[in-house]
């Protein structure tokens, strides 16, 4: 029995995992502490959209990929409650991640943002008060939320439970250093 998911569902889950932390910090360090009038904010501003339409589209990869390749099954805590707030945590994640995208796409299109970046201009100092900026904020608040939960439990099964949880979604790192490390051997005799 295969005891990973597959290759190109691990590769999509980390790769969404990183970008949707680096836009959260983007947006919540750098970008929320710069002023409007600051012309590197319309820079950040291109960048967090950047990620977040690769984020779009790595989660949109990784739903399409999950529903043609066989999944594993659940890893039950031996808590029902706990089971269920894992499937929960789990839907929302893809939820909250494309709600984040389409109300950040409404919101570059409710600033101007869009022909702001074509024709030049500063950032529009309006957005904040944009109903798509209020969702976008505050979903951005639930799903670091969501996050938090999601990698507590994935840390309650692997290091409380230990029953290897996340080597599911990991890659044979030992297995890829010893290849590694023959083919340097190899080389190292050779040359």
């Amino acid at each position: 029995m295969n005891r990973r998911h597959h290759p190109v569902i691990r590769v999509l889950h980390w790769a969404v995992a990183l970008m949707v932390l680096a836009a959260l910090i983007m947006s919540t360090f750098v970008m929320s502490r710069m002023p409007d009038s600051d012309p590197e904010k319309l820079t950040a501003s291109m960048r967090h959209m950047a990620v977040g339409l690769l984020i779009c589209v790595g989660t949109l990869a990784r739903l399409f990929y999950r529903r043609r390749t066989k999944r594993l099954p659940a890893l039950s805590s031996g808590m029902a409650w706990a089971d269920v707030l894992a499937a929960i945590v789990h839907r929302s994640l893809d939820i909250l991640v494309l709600t984040m995208v389409v109300s950040g796409i409404a919101m570059a299109l409710m600033s101007g943002l869009p022909r702001i970046l074509l024709e030049g201009g500063a950032f529009p100092g309006e957005i904040t008060g944009l109903s798509a900026f209020t969702i976008h904020a505050t979903v951005a608040m639930v799903l670091a939320g969501v996050l938090a939960l999601h990698i507590g439990g994935a840390l309650f099964h692997q290091f409380i439970l230990r029953d290897g949880l996340i080597g599911r979604m990991g890659f044979a790192l030992p297995a890829l250093r010893q290849r590694v490390g023959a083919r340097l051997r190899r080389a190292v005799r050779m040359g």
